[in-house]
């Protein structure tokens, strides 16, 4: 069967835990993913886990084939800046990541943002929710299924997964801190959750990509 739809794995933040756990995981399953990762959040931290550097995500892209998107530098909520910080937060990450990606931090963006963002990339991820459009009608407000501990279940996460092939639309699925132990964390998932969902998308006619791939 022809494959219909695509899925896009996206992880947001940089954890250390996502790092040394979801890697392996989607090596496994020959996955190319998303990583949405700041350059120097404060103290190297995010809701108090540890971020592993942009260096070390930027040589995991390159053996494993995954694409690296700009989160800002500080993980910095875009629309409360100046001009000449939102300048800062968009063109360093896009330099030094050599991403054409951004995922806006905290899913914070309005129309300044958006132009001031055209200039330095192509694709742009929210947190609005639901499936896009195949091609996306905006490509700098791409829409997402964001997972967190209240939402996230393995049959959930499948049935999205079967709404992006019966209908043919692009599902981005996005998690944060993804770890082997439970986490009081908000945006929180289950190694052993993910294993079960990746099973099962892998077994789907359908395409796996990273944003750039799709587009």
């Amino acid at each position: 069967m022809k494959n219909r739809g695509v899925i896009t794995l996206a992880f947001d933040d940089g954890y250390q835990a996502v790092y040394d756990e979801v890697l392996p995981l989607l090596a496994f399953y020959n996955i190319h993913a998303v990583f949405a990762v700041p350059l120097t959040p404060k103290d190297n931290v995010i809701a108090g886990e540890p971020i592993a550097h942009a260096n070390k995500w930027l040589a995991a892209a390159q053996k494993y084939g995954h694409e690296i998107a700009a989160h800002s530098i500080h993980h910095a909520d875009l629309t409360a800046l100046s001009q000449s910080e939102l300048k800062h937060e968009l063109e360093d990450p896009s330099a030094e990541l050599s991403t054409k990606t951004i995922v806006y931090p905290g899913g914070a963006h309005n129309d300044h943002v958006i132009t001031s963002a055209k200039n330095f990339y192509t694709a742009g991820r929210t947190v609005l929710h639901g499936l896009e459009t195949l091609p996306p009608k905006d490509v700098m407000r791409l829409h997402t299924i964001n997972f967190t501990k209240k939402n996230f279940s393995v049959l959930r996460a499948n049935i999205h997964a079967l709404r992006a092939f019966v209908q043919n639309k692009w599902l981005i699925e996005t998690y944060h801190f993804v770890s082997k132990k439970s986490s009081p964390l908000k945006h929180s998932t289950l190694l052993a959750d993910l294993d079960a969902h990746l099973d099962f998308i892998t077994s789907l006619p359908i395409s796996i990509k990273t944003i750039q791939e799709a587009l």
